[in-house]
């Protein structure tokens, strides 16, 4: 028998597509300076860019993963040595950022984020990759 506490809460998957934008790290040196200038700046009532615009939480298809645990390091095919493209991330939270920014304009602004109610390790991310020159190649995953 299994411990409830191993297991998700139920719920409904209502899905939307958001535009996301690389890991801060992995931009070009220029346009990384210009973002660290305006995240550096003392202006509370902005948003900054890597917690608040650019990498959704949570759980999703596609985007781009969080290097924010390590720095960023090569997910290339074991097989191939080709870079592996972001399929899956399976979040322990569904929103966060200095102000919630990612919380669902109709979520309760007195929710939890902790919708699903599964942890990875310690409130990481699971990131799953596939190779795109082959899906006979094994997947690779990361936990950020």
């Amino acid at each position: 028998m299994i411990s409830d506490m191993y297991l998700p809460i139920p719920s409904v998957v209502h899905p939307e597509q958001v535009r996301e934008y690389q890991y801060a790290d992995l931009l070009p040196d220029d346009l990384r300076e210009r973002i660290n200038a305006w995240d550096d700046d003392d202006d509370e009532s902005r948003p900054h860019y890597q917690s608040d615009l650019s990498l959704a939480p949570g759980w999703k298809v596609g985007g781009y993963a969080n290097w924010s645990l390590t720095d960023p390091y090569p997910m290339d095919c074991a097989v191939c040595g080709t870079t592996m493209t972001l399929i899956f991330t399976a979040g322990s939270s569904d929103w966060d950022g200095m102000d919630c920014s990612w919380r669902p304009s109709e979520e309760d602004p007195a929710a939890s984020p902790d919708v699903v109610d599964v942890q990875i390790g310690r409130g990481y991310s699971l990131y799953t990759f596939r190779c795109p020159e082959s899906f006979d190649h094994p997947p690779a995953t990361a936990v950020q």
